[in-house]
C-alpha cells in the first residue's frame, strides 16, 4: 500500500521534494502538495515584474494543471494547524471550510512570514519586492517617478537559538538579514531602469542593510560592491534597522532617518504563524524547524526544507531546493528504495539581474561557512543565464533536477 506523503508548501522546496521523490518512489508514495495559492511564481522573477521586464504570467506555474501530469496531487487550501502527535494537518478550503489531512510522512516546506505588520506605515508607504502583487504595486508607483530619493532595503530577521539544528555550527551563522540578494540586484536593475527613462541623473538612491550589508559574501565581494556602488552613486548605510516608512522617509529603531519618495523593501523575516504555535516541540523559539543534515525534525516522519528550516541561512531558493533534493533522497531509502543521499554543504550561489543593461553579477561564495570559494563576476553572459534559468524552470514545471548543475555553470 502506498503511503501518504504531504508536502506543505510549492515554491522551490516543496515542488523539489514532491517532484525527486515521485521520480525516486514511483507508486510506492501517494504525494499531495497543498498551497493556499493555486499559481506559484518563479520567485527570482518577480522584482523584474517592477521594471517592465516581466509579466506575471510569464513566470507562473498552475499548480492544479501541472502537479497531477507528474502523478502528484494538488489541493488548493490554507495551512490552519499541523498536529505532529497525530500525524495530522487542518486544512481550510477556498470556500471556508476546513477538513483533517492525515499523513505518514510531512515535509514542511511553509516558508516564512513577511512580517509587513512590524513596520509602520509599510501598507501604505512600503513596496515590498517578495510578491507579486507587491511588484506590480511598485511598477504602478515608479511608472509615475520623475525624480528624487528612493531606498531600497531589509527589513530584520527573527532568527531562532533554541533548539539547534544538527547541523555544523559553521553552516548556521548569525544573520541580521534573512537574504540580501534581491536587495543588490535591484540596486543594480534599478540603475539600468532609471538610465532608460533619463530619470538616472534625477534621482538619489540610498541602500540600507540591517547589519553588514551582504554578510553572506567573502570580503573580497563585500569590497568589489562597494566599488560598484561608489561608481553608481548609491549610498550605502549599514545597522539601519527599519521600524517606519513615511510618506517622505524611511526610519530606524534608533531614530535615524533617510529621504524616500519611493521605499523599496523586503519585508521583516519571522517563523510562519502555524510553525510559531509548535515553538519547543516541532519548531524552534521563532518559529523554524530545527533539522538534521538530512532535513529530519524532531518527529521521525516530519520534514522541513526551504526557508522553514532553521538550517537554511540566508534564505535562499539554491539552499531550499538542495534541501528538498536530500529530504526526498533521505524518505526514498526508508520506502524501500536504495538511493545516495547527497551531502549537504551550504553555498551561496545567485546572479543580481541588470536586464536594461544587459549584464549581471554571479556570485558563488561559501567563505561564510569556513569555506575558501568566493566568485563574482560582472558579464553579459550572467544575464543570459538568468534568462535560461527562468526558461528552464517554466520548461520543467518547477521540476529543479538540474539546479545543482546549473548553480556552478
Amino acid at each position: 500500500m502506498a503511503e501518504k506523503v504531504l508536502v506543505l508548501g510549492g515554491r522551490f522546496g516543496g515542488l523539489t521534494a514532491a517532484y525527486t521523490l515521485k521520480r525516486l518512489v514511483g507508486d510506492r508514495a501517494e504525494i499531495t502538495l497543498v498551497d493556499r495559492y493555486r499559481t506559484t511564481y518563479f520567485r527570482p522573477s518577480i522584482p523584474h515584474i517592477a521594471i517592465n521586464v516581466r509579466e506575471p504570467e510569464e513566470i507562473g506555474l498552475d499548480l492544479a494543471s501541472v502537479l497531477p501530469r507528474k502523478g502528484i496531487a494538488f489541493q488548493q487550501a490554507l495551512v490552519k494547524q499541523i498536529s505532529p502527535d497525530e500525524d495530522s494537518v487542518t486544512l481550510e478550503r477556498t470556500d471556508g471550510s476546513t477538513f483533517k489531512a492525515s499523513y505518514d510522512y510531512l515535509v514542511v516546506a511553509l516558508g516564512a512570514h513577511l512580517a509587513k505588520e512590524s513596520v509602520k506605515g509599510a501598507a501604505e508607504n512600503g513596496y515590498s519586492l517578495c510578491e507579486v502583487e507587491d511588484t506590480l504595486r511598485l511598477r504602478e508607483k515608479l511608472a509615475g517617478f520623475k525624480g528624487g530619493n528612493i531606498t531600497i532595503g531589509s527589513g530584520i530577521f527573527e532568527q531562532g537559538s533554541n533548539p539547534k539544528p544538527k547541523f555544523p555550527n559553521n553552516f548556521v551563522p548569525r544573520a541580521d538579514s534573512a537574504c540580501e540578494g534581491p536587495i543588490f540586484e535591484f540596486s543594480l536593475m534599478l540603475k539600468g531602469y532609471l538610465k532608460a527613462k533619463g530619470l538616472l541623473g534625477k534621482t538619489k538612491i540610498t541602500v540600507y542593510s540591517p547589519g553588514e550589508y551582504l554578510s553572506d559574501l567573502s570580503r573580497q565581494s563585500r569590497q568589489a560592491v562597494r566599488q560598484i556602488y561608489e561608481q553608481m552613486g548609491v549610498t550605502l548605510v549599514e545597522k539601519f534597522r527599519l521600524s517606519e516608512i513615511t510618506t517622505d522617509s524611511v526610519v530606524s529603531e534608533d531614530g535615524r532617518r533617510i529621504p524616500s519618495d519611493v521605499s523599496v523593501y523586503k519585508p521583516p523575516y519571522t517563523g510562519h504563524p502555524v510553525l510559531k504555535k509548535l515553538s519547543g516541540s516541532l519548531a524552534d523559539d521563532a518559529g523554524f524547524v530545527p533539522t538534521d543534515l538530512n532535513m529530519v525534525s524532531a518527529y521521525p516522519n516530519v520534514y522541513a526544507v526551504g526557508d522553514a528550516n532553521a538550517g537554511s541561512i540566508p534564505k535562499l531558493g539554491y539552499l531550499a531546493v538542495r534541501m528538498g533534493e536530500i529530504a526526498a533522497q533521505h524518505l526514498a531509502n526508508r520506502m524501500g528504495v536504495p538511493t545516495k543521499v547527497d551531502e549537504y554543504r551550504p553555498t551561496i550561489f545567485c546572479v543580481a539581474d541588470n536586464p536594461y543593461e544587459g549584464y549581471a553579477v554571479a556570485v558563488a561564495d561559501d567563505t561564510w561557512y569556513g569555506g575558501t570559494l568566493a566568485k563574482a563576476e560582472i558579464a553579459p553572459v550572467n544575464h543570459m543565464k538568468k534568462e535560461l534559468f527562468t526558461k528552464y524552470y517554466m520548461w520543467s514545471k518547477g521540476d529543479m533536477v538540474l539546479e545543482k548543475y546549473l548553480a556552478s555553470w
